[in-house]
């Protein structure tokens, strides 16, 4: 099945952005089936010739969606999973060609006030700082760059699918255990754990100031009243 990218300029805001189709393969325990993902200005759908499947959520209906890596995509919905004991119901896709677009990411980003998992995402204008670092993970990691931007804070990495993007109102917590050292916990939840953290080790001082710079954005005042609009 060929892959469907059709572009619908919405405008939302200040701007438009895109809306897309896939064809996608939906991945079952025991035999997958396809059919059309489609991200609109209301929400989600799946479309496919098996009817049981087939679904449409509003982005409120939609717990968490992760666009895991430029060819993955996952809905965490709020569907009980029988099978195991209650727990929501993902729903996870896989593209039969091509690439999840960046503006897929930039699509969301306009649409959705939940956090989400952004492994593909644009990237506009000139961090106010970035440092390169090392992902740790249990076995190994992959190295890239941290950036922090005014609203935002992005770590690019060399590996496919480990790359995210933050808003601000998406980070629950940030700290600096030691000096080669950083940690971001967001407010995604994942298994075996509340919410996912990302451990960096830095490969070179955190900037001086970056620390602050964070810490008042996240956490604005009427000492810091600009942080609210920069």
């Amino acid at each position: 099945m060929r892959a469907i990218f059709l572009l619908t300029f919405l405008a939302f805001g200040s701007g438009a952005v895109a809306a897309q189709d896939f064809a996608v393969r939906h991945h079952h325990a025991l035999k997958d089936c396809r059919g059309v993902l489609k991200f609109t200005g209301d929400g989600v759908e799946y479309r496919t010739a098996h009817a049981k499947d087939s679904r449409t959520w509003k982005y409120n209906e939609l717990r968490v969606i992760k666009v895991d890596s430029p060819f993955e995509i996952t809905l965490l919905t709020y569907e009980d999973e029988k099978r195991l004991l209650g727990k929501d119901r993902a729903f996870a896709f896989t593209l039969l060609e091509g690439k999840v677009p960046a503006g897929l990411s930039a699509f969301l980003l306009s649409k959705v006030s939940r956090p989400m998992v952004l492994a593909v995402f644009p990237e506009t204008g000139k961090p106010a700082f970035e440092v390169p670092v090392k992902h740790l993970e249990t076995l190994g990691g992959a190295r890239g760059i941290l950036r922090i931007f005014p609203d935002r804070v992005v770590f690019k990495s060399s590996r496919e699918g480990d790359s995210r993007i933050w808003r601000l109102q998406d980070i629950e917590r940030f700290g600096q255990p030691d000096r080669f050292r950083f940690q971001i916990t967001s407010r995604v939840p994942r298994r075996g754990g509340p919410t996912e953290i990302y451990n960096f080790e830095l490969l070179e001082d955190l900037p001086e100031g970056a620390y602050d710079y964070l810490w008042v954005r996240l956490h604005p005042s009427t000492y810091y009243p600009e942080t609210q609009f920069k």
